[in-house]
């Protein structure tokens, strides 16, 4: 699940470099396409990385 996680946000946002700091269109952009997905994002500033939000995904749906 979290590669093909990973895959799609890196897709959404054109970036091959899943450990880059995400600009704050592209957090925008990654947390819109999750909500849409049914994972919900984090009320506060959330992950800065396509690797931080593919952890955040994997935790989140496992506590749920």
């Amino acid at each position: 699940m979290s590669d093909d996680v990973r895959a799609q946000l890196c897709d959404l946002v054109q970036e091959e470099d899943p450990r880059r700091t995400l600009d704050s269109l592209e957090s925008v952009v990654i947390r819109t396409y999750l909500t849409n997905q049914g994972y919900g994002t984090p009320s506060e500033d959330g992950p800065l990385t396509i690797e931080g939000w593919v952890a955040w995904v994997k935790q989140h749906s496992t506590v749920s």
